[in-house]
């Protein structure tokens, strides 16, 4: 099982998202600013961290800048998820190694399990099939010669 580190400074968004997540089948872990984060990345391994940007003590930007230069948490895979929509602001969280970048405003919650699943490479993409669609099958390893 997958652990997913929730870190929002705001304490209903951080209980919502970690019910969301743990209905999923992950293990959640949670922090309240960027500080704490920290400390908790190192002690428990998330496989993935859902960060706010605009935090106290410790910005999401700089959290992320510290966790990719410690040998420790670079390998950590890193969603941004924040209320500053600008280019610039996608470009910085990009520079800095998240794995991807969330408006709040332009994602739903479902958005963002989604994009974790897809982020941890855990879920098939499901391709519907109508009813009467068969696979492909392979061409026949000896083909018969034209005559």
């Amino acid at each position: 099982m997958s652990k997913i580190m929730v870190v929002e400074d705001d304490a209903s968004l951080r209980e919502i998202y970690s019910i969301r997540i743990t209905a999923e089948g992950y293990e959640v872990v949670s922090a309240g600013d960027g500080e704490e984060a920290l400390a908790v990345a190192v002690r428990e391994k998330p496989d993935l961290i859902l960060s706010d940007v605009m935090m106290p003590k410790i910005s999401g930007f700089d959290m992320l800048d510290i966790l990719r230069s410690t040998p420790e948490t670079a390998g950590i895979k890193v969603v941004m998820m924040t209320a500053l929509s600008s280019d610039d602001q996608r470009r910085r969280g990009e520079q800095l190694g998240a794995d991807r970048y969330l408006v709040k405003s332009q994602v739903g919650i479902e958005d963002v399990v989604n994009v974790i699943h897809e982020v941890l490479g855990d879920r098939v993409a499901e391709q519907p099939q109508a009813n009467n669609e068969q696979p492909a099958q392979a061409p026949a390893s000896n083909p018969t010669p034209a005559q």
